[in-house]
């Protein structure tokens, strides 16, 4: 057991005291002659002396006793203390550790040895270190001699073997005066805890390895997932199965390679992949060419197969199933749909990869699976997709078809067949064409069949009665083996515009010819010697020449603008201007020529917005309505020129008295080459052209024109152009023909 006594103090003011009194007796018996004096005097000190020195002897003894008390019971607190801890505690002298002050009965059942045992022997601690702890500790606890707290971990051996974790937490301990007293160490068994560590990094590595399986599961997943993704995005098969070899050579194999059947049941390489680390090799005719025989194998005998067979060694030897590729293992596994065979897809995996096993074989099998299916809906689809362009092409076809069996009954009647005859298809599929198709028995006999399709193949123009009129189709056929197929296309409006054209050739010539004529007689009667003119006679022919080559001047212009218009060579330049100052100015120009039986005039209000347009081409399009409107007029009559606004446009109208329009006139007013009066019964010429003109110069100057009746007669044109504040907003709409019971006019 620890002595504390050791440190107590001593009772050195009873010392300091008792000196003091003997040196005053010394001085007195020195001083003193006297023997008895010396005696007296010796005694009264040496009672002085006792009666001083023994209270203060028999206080110093009751403190002593009263500390020692103290003391004994803070050891017995101490000891109390220290054995009930749930570890050992350890003192030893401050320079040796091996010398054992105390350990606490606890080291018996720590290590197997007894208190008395580890304090009789300095050597049995450093005898206790585990082999592979013992220099590391020592040299640690060399530290404690310095003074420096010493925290570490080790290993005994107990008596009967055990291995005994242990942690260590070592201090020196110091008097008042920082003198070492002792070192004073703590030894807790920590076995439990390094083997909950031990456990818990079981556990971890456990769940690390979970983790990996997992993952490599998910990646897996994740693998068939963007396979079928690729599969489901495109029907263009062939591109997807390159992205899918793609995919598993960055994940799950070196070399990926798909074949497939052709339609003459051939099998043709039509995928291949391979890893970045073999990006420069080529492979074999096997790779880059075609399939070899054991992928023909697997494809005729439709099994998968795994080389090397699971259980099986090929002692390091590769495998060689795809020509020149030398692989450490290979899975090729056949594409089938609906039993048929249709290719294979073949992955392996080069020496530096491991072997493949039975997941990686389910894999490829489900991705063999789902390429499968993908196949097989990308066939179908092209078929459907082939029937359906044919019907489409049918539906949508300008040309009518008609498709007669060998009895001659309708099995075909395409829309374009309905809206060119007017007949539902409902009423004549089905039946015989000759009961269906009115005038079909006596047109039939004239329509060419040719046995096989030829561009070139002659066909014939006839007319047919319908609900809307006579049309006139141009019709041939071609014989099959199943019956005879018609196509005809409605030429109604071709035939229109070819008598349009004649119509405007005669009109034009007519026009021509009229001015040509009266120019062409007043230069001869000009150019005659024998026939005198005096002053006013000449000038009057020249005025006639002049007038009649404005005129021919303004048809050639028409005709031109017209071809302009149409070759869209026609260049406008937007700019703003006042439309009631054009409108005065034409009107004003129009008075000098006006007949004298018309009266022409102008209404504008004041602070009209400006309009953005080309103003010669806005121009050129009033001149020509006020001069329709005068032309229109041979009786004379009142014409109406106004200009105002209306929802953020100006609205331009010229309205006469004249002639008016005739009901059947009204559709095509605007059309090129029309004119309400082909035959100048009315007496009223023109080209037909100069409507069209105006429909055309407004529309591309993004406006709208159209047409109204002015009450009981004549006839009101309107035009409307955008404000120039319109048009800085990007508010420009484009232009449009608006009919309000719809009247025409050349």
């Amino acid at each position: 057991m620890f002595d504390l006594t050791r440190f107590r103090p001593r009772a050195w003011p009873a010392a300091v005291v008792s000196l003091i009194l003997v040196a005053a007796g010394a001085v007195l018996l020195v001083l003193l002659g006297d023997r008895t004096a010396r005696i007296g005097a010796a005694a009264g000190i040496w009672v002085a002396a006792a009666a001083l020195i023994l209270p203060i002897a028999v206080g110093a003894r009751r403190r002593e006793q009263a500390r020692q008390s103290e003391l004994d019971q803070a050891e017995a607190k101490y000891q109390a203390l220290i054995d009930a801890l749930p570890l050992v505690t350890w003192l030893t002298e401050p320079d040796e550790p091996g010398s054992t002050l105390y350990v606490s009965p606890s080291i018996d059942e720590l290590t197997g040895y007894s208190p008395t045992e580890w304090a009789s022997s300095d050597d049995l601690f450093p005898k206790l270190l585990h082999p592979d702890d013992r220099e590391r500790v020592l040299q640690e606890l060399e530290a404690t001699s310095n003074g420096t707290p010493v925290r570490t971990e080790y290993r005994l051996l107990a008596r009967d073997g055990r291995v005994v974790w242990v942690r260590e937490e070592a201090t020196t301990v110091r008097d008042p005066e920082g003198e070492p007293l002792y070192t004073q160490t703590f030894l807790q068994d920590v076995g439990e805890l390094k083997r909950s560590e031990v456990q818990q990094e079981d556990l971890r590595a456990a769940q690390h390895t979970a983790a990996g399986e997992i993952a490599e599961r998910q990646a897996r997943l994740d693998l068939v997932r963007r396979a079928g993704h690729e599969l489901a995005s495109t029907l263009d098969c062939e591109a997807a199965l390159a992205r899918i070899s793609e995919l598993l050579v960055r994940e799950f194999a070196d070399w990926c390679v798909v074949d497939l059947s052709d339609d003459a049941n051939e099998l043709q390489r039509v995928a291949v992949g391979r890893a970045e680390a073999l990006r420069h090799l080529r492979g074999g005719p096997g790779v880059d060419g075609g399939p070899g025989d054991g992928v023909l194998s697997v494809v005729q005998s439709g099994r998968t197969r795994l080389l090397p067979a699971m259980g099986e060694s090929l002692d390091g030897e590769p495998v060689r199933f795809l020509e020149g590729v030398d692989a450490r293992s290979v899975i090729c596994v056949p594409l089938k749909a609906r039993k048929q065979p249709l290719g294979a897809i073949t992955v392996a995996r080069t020496e530096q990869g491991s072997e493949y096993g039975a997941d990686d074989v389910a894999l490829v099998e489900d991705l063999a699976v789902r390429i499968g299916l993908a196949l097989d809906r990308g066939r179908l689809y092209r078929e459907v997709e082939e029937r359906a362009d044919a019907a489409r092409v049918l539906e949508h076809l300008g040309d009518g078809i008609l498709l007669l069996d060998r009895n001659g009954a309708i099995r075909l009647w395409n829309p374009a067949a309905e809206a060119i005859t007017s007949i539902e298809a409902k009423t004549v599929l089905g039946r015989p064409a000759a009961d269906a198709i009115p005038g079909w028995q006596d047109a039939v006999d004239t329509v060419p069949v040719a046995a096989s399709p030829d561009p070139g193949h002659e066909e014939v123009t006839i007319p047919i009665e319908t609900n809307r009129g006579e049309r006139w189709i141009s019709i041939s056929g071609v014989r099959f083996f199943g019956g005879t197929v018609y196509a005809f296309r409605d030429l109604t409006d071709v035939r229109r515009l070819d008598e349009i054209k004649a119509d405007f050739i005669a009109t034009a010539s007519h026009e021509l010819r009229t001015p040509l004529a009266a120019v062409y007689g007043a230069a001869q009667t000009l150019l005659r010697h024998d026939f005198a003119l005096d002053e006013v006679g000449r000038e009057r022919f020249v005025s006639l020449i002049a007038d009649e080559s404005e005129r021919l001047g303004r048809i050639v212009n028409e005709i031109l603008l017209a071809n302009q218009l149409d070759a869209g060579r026609l260049d406008l330049e937007f700019e703003p201007f006042d439309p009631a100052e054009l409108v005065e100015r034409v009107v004003d120009a129009t008075r000098a020529y006006a007949p004298p039986s018309v009266t022409l005039e102008f209404t504008a209000p004041s602070g009209l917005p400006r309009v953005s347009a080309d103003i010669d081409k806005a121009r050129q399009v009033l001149v020509n309505l006020v001069e329709n409107a005068i032309k229109y007029s041979p009786e004379g009559g009142h014409v109406e020129v106004e200009v105002d606004e209306h929802d953020g446009a100006i609205r331009f109208s010229v309205k006469d008295e004249g002639l008016g329009i005739s009901p059947e006139d009204q559709d095509r007013i605007f059309e090129k080459f029309y004119r309400a009066d082909p035959q100048m019964i009315r007496g009223v010429g023109g080209t037909g052209l100069g409507l069209y003109i105006c429909k055309e110069l407004v529309s591309r100057m993004g406006g709208r024109i159209w047409v109204e009746p002015n009450g009981d007669k004549g006839s009101s044109f309107f035009f409307e152009l955008q404000t120039a504040e319109v048009v800085a907003h990007g508010n420009l709409e484009p232009g449009r023909l608006q009919f309000k019971q719809r009247v025409e006019r050349d």
